[in-house]
């Protein structure tokens, strides 16, 4: 009988042991999760900054080329400069804004009809 409360205490001993092993490897699990989610945030949000960056950039540089050739004049669709390549861009931005590089080609794209356009006049 007593070999066999020193095998109950032996197993009950070995269960706390395995439970505290667990419960230590939980917290160091947490802890690193906790870290890569935090480096993950930051990179989020630098990805939002480069963004909205660029948003701005566009913008402003849309809002520039617009004064200095359109200066006031009324033009149909068709003879907006860059218009397919404007909404393309503005497009994959809005389809892709957690990986705005997915828009690099559209960028390229209205970079070079810009220049052709502002060659061509």
């Amino acid at each position: 009988m007593e070999n066999l409360g020193k095998r109950k205490a032996e197993l009950l001993k070995q269960k706390v042991e395995q439970r505290t092993l667990i419960e230590q490897r939980m917290e160091q699990v947490r802890t690193q999760n906790k870290k890569v989610q935090e480096q993950l945030d930051q990179t989020i949000e630098g990805y939002e900054d480069r963004f909205a960056d660029t948003v701005n950039i566009l913008e402003y540089d849309a809002t520039r080329l617009e004064k200095k050739y359109l200066r006031g004049k009324f033009l149909h669709t068709s003879e907006i400069p860059c218009l397919a390549a404007r909404s393309d861009i503005a497009t994959c931005y809005k389809n892709h804004k957690s990986d705005p590089g997915v828009c690099d080609a559209f960028v390229e794209a209205l970079a070079e009809c810009a220049s052709k356009t502002i060659a061509a006049k």
